[in-house]
């Protein structure tokens, strides 16, 4: 049975960085999203690399949109930005492109909640 203390770190949420660290976080979610893409590159997974060097493209871009606007601006542009990425229900043709999309539009709301926590899911998980 585990100690009460570990029980408590495992269910407790993750800090909310402060917002001068906002940049730096996306840029080390960017960079180890690269690095994933290069593994991914490196077993032939090349799906796997697209959808990581996605993800990096959003890190990255969510890195300068905090650095250039409000908190509340850049969440709320996050938050359209993944809206209007989401696609609702995989198709079956072109299912790839649709992926990297999907992709897209989940790193940009889990960006947004970083800064906010409390927003709405606009792009919710494919069944």
């Amino acid at each position: 049975m585990e100690p009460a203390a570990a029980q408590l770190s495992v269910d407790a949420p993750e800090p909310i960085p402060e917002p001068a660290d906002l940049p730096q976080v996306f840029a080390d979610y960017a960079k180890a999203a690269r690095g994933t893409a290069i593994k991914n590159h490196t077993k032939g997974d090349l799906f796997g690399e697209t959808l990581a060097n996605c993800r990096a493209d959003v890190y990255e871009k969510a890195s300068e949109l905090v650095r250039q606007m409000s908190l509340i601006d850049a969440a709320a542009e996050m938050m359209s930005r993944a809206r209007a990425a989401h696609v609702r229900t995989p198709p079956l043709i072109d299912f790839d492109s649709a992926g990297v999309q999907y992709n897209q539009a989940r790193a940009w709301q889990f960006c947004a909640w970083k800064i906010d926590p409390t927003l709405p899911e606009v792009a919710p998980k494919w069944d």
